[in-house]
């Protein structure tokens, strides 16, 4: 790759002879350069490589050669600042642009959006940060669950308007409320070649019933080839629904995933992951996938980081107020971020420590700590409940008191909340600032994945990154990643779970949703802090057809498509 010296060398020649094609003698040039003939011939050189400048020397000295420049100084500049981003170094892209932030923002905006490029239709999108855990069986966030849904099938899937369709299982079965039958495709084929075995569909499902939220399913078998039974220990009508869960994707046999298969998955989903690092995630359509291939060939997410964001999609830094045609489509998120308390080992076993975190620490208070641009960027409205319009959190009390005598010595108060979290910062130095004013410090401890010792945690900050829109979601997000059952009293958790169970022993009933809300909320086991606003930009996506936003923030990439303009 040129060098920014290089390029210094050809906007000195440029600018000393005025971008003018000229004949010029090699001594000249020796005095434009600084350099000795020998290095001015070098530099000739790889000028001439690069494509900025024909050289044609002249036999003799003292002859005159021909010096024409195919190039000029801001192209040059742009062509290497364009080089630059390929690699990640937005800082290195914008010095060689003379720090000048709008010409870096047009470049980015050539290069983000729809683009075709020798045929095929590619999409570039804008992230904050890598998306580094595509294992749907490990704890994921909103965004890579959204990828996971690319990238990987599962028996069953939910179409667009949130119904169960088929997906590997092609049509299935209630023999009894207890005994499920599956009816599986035929070469299905992984990313990498081989063929789905059932023995990858049976181990995978094994796996999923160590979890609290399959914990019901007592054992899986094939009875007949492409054939699947899985048999529960308590009835359950909805089972389709519940293997749409993210949790529930088919993943290949243990022995056969690589050491790299958080971030280089290998599913049988429309996308396969052919790039995953800090700068950039690609995702390739799957050329051998069981279902209709996408229209969209190449998928790349550019992690562009905080400090450059601003200049690459200024858009996107007021969701609340989006400008006329500036975002395609833009709903609340349906479920919200909260306080999670740790009554099980943390100061919130006390009632009375419960009841002050509630009050000290809502939503109300919490919002009036955060700086007011930060909340108008980030789009955010109390959360009265856990899905909008839910009013569960009843009336907070004026009079807060610390839960013991001024005798006795203060504790610390343990705050744990994601890493690479745009809320969450802000969030934390609220929370800062209120439990200060009863003279409270807190310890924070920041996360990706897990944290080493959950019990020693008196507060989490979560998102509840719900994957759809319907009221049973609430399901798959307590039984299977909201981590309340290590967090709650045994016994209120046992209360949760059995209204669960109660309705799935029941056909065409109705998901206890707002009975589950109201009774996290009120028991203070959790505080529901705020809604944000979801959105997809017009800047990147203008000319695609049914880019409609998900309830994870994005959309299907398998669905959309481009209408020439």
């Amino acid at each position: 790759m040129s060098s920014p010296r290089l390029r210094i060398q050809f906007e000195r020649l440029f600018e000393h002879l005025q971008g003018e094609d000229t004949s010029i003698q090699l001594d000249d040039l020796t005095d434009i350069l600084c350099c000795t003939r020998r290095n001015a011939r070098i530099v000739l050189n790889k000028l001439a490589d690069e494509d900025w400048i024909e050289w044609i020397p002249a036999a003799g000295r003292g002859k005159q050669s021909q010096l024409i420049f195919k190039r000029n100084k801001y192209d040059v500049s742009e062509n290497l600042a364009k080089r630059y981003l390929e690699e990640g170094k937005i800082g290195h892209a914008l010095s060689v642009l003379d720090n000048d932030p709008s010409r870096l923002t047009q470049i980015f905006q050539s290069y983000l959006g729809v683009s075709h490029l020798e045929g095929e239709q590619v999409v570039r999108l804008p992230y904050y940060r890598q998306l580094a855990n595509l294992n749907p069986v490990k704890p994921t966030r909103r965004s890579e669950q959204h990828i996971i849904h690319q990238v990987f099938s599962g028996l069953t899937k939910l179409d667009e308007q949130e119904n169960v369709q088929p997906d590997l299982a092609h049509h299935w079965e209630m023999l009894t409320p207890t005994h499920w039958r599956f009816y599986l495709r035929s070469g299905v084929r992984f990313h990498s070649g081989d063929r789905l075995q059932m023995n990858d569909v049976i181990e995978s499902i094994e796996k999923m019933s160590t979890m609290l939220l399959f914990q019901h399913i007592e054992s899986v078998m094939s009875p007949a080839t492409n054939t699947l039974d899985i048999v529960l220990n308590k009835a359950d009508h909805y089972l389709p629904l519940l293997l749409t869960e993210t949790l529930a994707k088919i993943l290949p046999s243990t022995s056969e995933r690589s050491d790299l298969f958080d971030l280089i998955p290998n599913g049988t989903g429309p996308y396969r992951v052919t790039r995953n690092d800090e700068t950039r995630l690609v995702l390739e359509a799957h050329d051998q996938y069981f279902g209709y291939r996408p229209l969209i060939e190449r998928v790349e997410v550019w992690v562009i980081d905080e400090s450059h964001s601003s200049m690459v999609y200024p858009s996107l830094t007021n969701p609340m107020k989006p400008k006329e045609g500036q975002f395609i489509d833009v709903e609340l998120d349906p479920g919200c971020t909260y306080l999670l308390l740790n009554q099980s080992t943390g100061l919130a076993k006390d009632p009375l420590w419960a009841e002050y975190f509630a009050s000290r620490l809502n939503s109300f208070s919490l919002l009036r700590e955060i700086p007011n641009q930060k909340v108008i960027e980030l789009g955010l409205l109390h959360a009265h409940g856990l899905k909008p319009g839910w009013h569960h959190s009843g009336t907070y009390h004026t009079d807060i008191r610390l839960p013991f005598g001024e005798e006795m010595s203060k504790p610390m108060i343990t705050v744990a909340y994601h890493s690479m979290h745009p809320l969450f910062p802000h969030v934390v130095a609220a929370i800062k600032s209120l439990l200060k004013k009863d003279g409270l410090q807190i310890r924070t401890i920041k996360y990706d994945i897990e944290v080493e010792n959950p019990q020693e945690i008196d507060l989490w900050l979560k998102p509840m990154g719900l994957a759809n829109n319907r009221k049973d979601a609430l399901m798959g997000w307590l039984l299977g990643y909201s981590d309340i059952d290590k967090m709650s009293k045994p016994e209120l958790f046992n209360n949760w779970q059995n209204l669960i169970n109660d309705w799935r022993s029941e056909s065409l009933a109705s998901f206890p949703a707002k009975i589950l809300a109201k009774e996290l909320v009120q028991s203070k086991q959790v505080i529901p802090m705020f809604h944000c606003w979801l959105g997809v930009g017009q800047d990147h996506c203008g000319s695609l057809q049914n880019a409609t936003c998900n309830a994870l923030g994005w959309f299907d990439f398998s669905q959309v498509w481009v209408k020439p303009e």
